[in-house]
């Protein structure tokens, strides 16, 4: 009994670890550079998700973009925001 008890907690251990080191969904979807912006928060910058598609933004990519449901969804972009288009958030250079 203990023997098995230990078994599925290490499992339930080697599961949980295992994804929770997944990447990203999005990263997975072909060119989904072309379809998302970038917005500026704080001193950063991060991935977001304008409300029309871009034109360069294949329509396969951009739905299933849209269809990231849960922790993998991409945050809407800011109305009031100044997002722009594909540039990559850790290549962003902040002047202050």
């Amino acid at each position: 009994m203990l023997k098995n008890s230990l078994i599925a907690l290490l499992l339930a251990c080697v599961t949980f670890a295992s994804s929770a080191a997944l990447p990203p969904k999005y990263l997975g979807i072909k060119d989904f550079k072309q379809c998302l912006a970038v917005q500026q928060i704080g001193s950063y910058r991060a991935w977001c998700m304008p409300s029309e598609k871009p034109q360069s933004c294949p329509a396969a990519s951009w739905d299933e973009l849209k269809a990231l449901a849960g922790s993998d969804r991409i945050p809407d972009c800011p109305i009031e925001s100044t997002a722009s288009p594909a540039a990559k958030p850790s290549e962003s250079k902040t002047s202050e």
